[in-house]
Parts: C-alpha cells; structure tokens; sequence
C-alpha cells in the first residue's frame, strides 16, 4: 500500500500554495502603494512649506511654468507606480498560469502511470 498523496490531497495542497503567494504579493503590493503615499505626502507636504516659506518671505508664489513641472512630476510619479503594480500582477498570473499547466501535465502524468499499474495488475 503506498503512501502517495491522492489527486484531491495534491490539489488542496497546490491551491493553497497559490493562494498563500497571492496573499504575500498582494501585501507587497500594499506596501510598496504606502511607501509611494508617504514619499508623496511628504514631498507635497515640503513643497507647500516651501510655498509658504516663499510666500512669507517676498509674496512668492510659483509661477504656472513651475506648477505644470509640479503635476508633471506627480503624474509622472502615478504612471510610474500603476506601471510597477500592473507589471507584477502580470507576472504573477503568467507565474499562476505557468504552475497551473505544470500541475495539470503532472496529473496527466500520474493517471497514465496508475493506468498502467491497474492494467499490469488486472493480467
């Protein structure tokens, strides 16, 4: 009598690999979105100290040149990070796909192989 995990037992076992590497991606994910809020924050939070520091300072205020560069960064910085996160989420369903195809050949793999026992023990 072997010892060999059944197909069931081997896909509950797959499947929660997978959904455990979509939970740490989508943590990953979470994070690196905070990281990027808080160097925003704190960089708009500078500009506008900057602002008021200029403002107070000689009645300064930036000019529309220097507010265009200033939403041209930001947005920059926005396309930027969609791009990283979209990059990843494609990655990681090329990586599910991937497993997926390797798992399914595997059982194809192993229901030829207990054919083939069950014909070797039915002579």
């Amino acid at each position: 009598m072997s010892t060999e995990p059944t197909n069931d037992e081997l896909a509950q076992g797959y499947a929660k690999q997978i959904e455990q590497a979509q939970q740490r991606r989508e943590a990953k994910d979470l994070e690196r979105l905070e990281r990027h809020g808080q160097a925003a924050a704190q960089q708009s939070q500078a500009i506008e100290a900057e602002q008021k520091q200029g403002q107070q300072g000689q009645g300064f205020e930036l000019d529309a040149g220097q507010k265009v560069e200033l939403n041209e960064i930001n947005g920059q910085q926005a396309k930027t990070l969609a791009k990283e996160l979209n990059r990843d989420n494609e990655n990681g369903d090329q990586v599910k796909q991937a497993r997926a195809r390797e798992i399914a050949e595997r059982f194809k793999e192993k229901a030829a192989r207990d054919r083939e026992q069950s014909r070797s023990f039915s002579r």
